[in-house]
């Protein structure tokens, strides 16, 4: 069995920690035990409540030598159509939450950007990509971007170089 060192380490602990950090713990239990079944070599070490939002099709992306997750959201529920933006202190619709996991025992939480209104597969974000611009072909080289669903009406490009302030390129809708 190969064992993981280093950036490989950080990367898988990364990446679980986006996998997880929606579920949370189970009822009666702390952060730092697990539930017993199928835990075997692996073990939580860090969680976010991603300010309730659900979690799916999460990305982590080394980006200036940080470890950058983003997180697609369903759209709201009933009970919570529009939760809290922490940073911002508004109330947004679900979309995409980007996270710093450098430090999986400590992940901060950078920028939320908001989604189409609608409650489950109806609104949110969900789908996130991400990218260096290096790797297409007329892009700035300098530039990180991410791609994702705008609920179920359009996709967007976002500019993620700075992951605490994205910026929109475009939006495509009508496809």
């Amino acid at each position: 069995m190969r064992r993981l060192t280093g950036r490989g380490l950080r990367l898988a602990a990364a990446l679980g920690l986006a996998l997880v950090s929606s579920a949370g713990p189970a009822a009666g239990q702390s952060a730092g035990e697990g539930h017993g079944a199928e835990s075997r070599d692996m073990a939580l070490v860090g969680s976010h409540d991603l300010q309730g939002r659900s979690a799916y099709q999460p990305v982590v992306h080394l980006q200036g030598g940080r470890w950058i997750a983003y997180v697609g959201h369903h759209g709201g529920t009933e009970a919570m159509p529009k939760p809290l933006n922490s940073l911002t202190a508004t109330a947004e619709f679900n979309g995409t939450s980007i996270l710093d996991v450098t430090d999986p025992r400590s992940p901060q939480y950078l920028a939320h950007i908001p989604g189409e209104a609608g409650l489950g597969e109806a609104g949110g974000g969900q789908m996130v990509r991400v990218c260096d611009g290096k790797t297409l072909p007329k892009a700035d080289h300098d530039r990180v971007y991410l791609l994702r669903t705008f609920g179920n009406s359009a996709h967007e490009v976002w500019d993620v170089t700075a992951p605490a302030r994205p910026r929109l390129l475009v939006s495509l809708g009508g496809l």
